[in-house]
C-alpha cells in the first residue's frame, strides 16, 4: 500500500492538482458521463490504441463523481491492461485486491493533499470526519486510516 500512497503523492506533486478530473486532462485519460446501471458508479478501460477511459454514471451527486473518478483512475494508473469483468469471467486473480487497491488510491489522493488544512479545524479527526469531508465512503476512509 505504501507505494500506492508514494503514487498518488507525487502525481499530486507533479501536477500541483489534486482533483481527479484535473488529474485525468493533464494525463490524457478521457471521462465520460454517461448512463450506467444504478450499482455501478463508473468503469475504467484502455482502447485498442492504448487510451484510457473513464465512465462515470452521470445519476452520482458531485462528492460521489469525484470517489468515482479517483477510484476509476487508480485502476488506470495501477492496473492499465485489467478490466475487472473480464478478470472475473476468464482468469483466477482477485477482483477485491485490485478494488482494495483502487479505493486506497483514491483515498489517497482525496484526503492528503488537504488534511494540514482540515486538521487547523481539528485537533484530531475520526474517521466519520475524514469520511464526511473528503466525500469518501465511510469503507475507504477506514482504509485508509488502517494503511497510513
Amino acid at each position: 500500500m505504501k507505494e500506492i500512497r508514494e503514487l498518488a503523492c507525487r502525481l499530486v506533486q507533479q501536477y500541483a492538482a489534486t482533483s481527479p478530473f484535473e488529474l485525468c486532462d493533464l494525463l490524457a485519460v478521457n471521462v465520460f458521463q454517461c448512463e450506467l446501471p444504478a450499482q455501478m458508479g463508473g468503469v475504467s478501460f484502455q482502447t485498442e490504441e492504448n487510451n484510457s477511459v473513464i465512465l462515470l454514471n452521470r445519476n452520482l451527486g458531485k462528492m460521489e463523481r469525484c470517489y468515482c473518478c479517483a477510484h476509476e483512475l487508480g485502476h488506470v494508473m495501477l492496473h492499465p491492461n485489467l478490466n475487472a469483468l473480464s478478470i472475473a469471467e476468464h482468469t483466477f486473480l482477485c477482483v477485491p485486491r485490485f478494488e482494495k487497491e483502487a479505493d486506497y488510491f483514491a483515498a489517497c489522493l482525496l484526503i492528503e493533499p488537504h488534511l494540514a488544512e482540515w486538521n487547523e479545524c481539528y485537533e484530531t479527526l475520526t474517521v466519520n470526519q475524514i469520511a464526511c469531508l473528503s466525500g469518501l465512503p465511510l469503507k475507504v476512509a477506514q482504509l485508509w486510516v488502517a494503511n497510513r
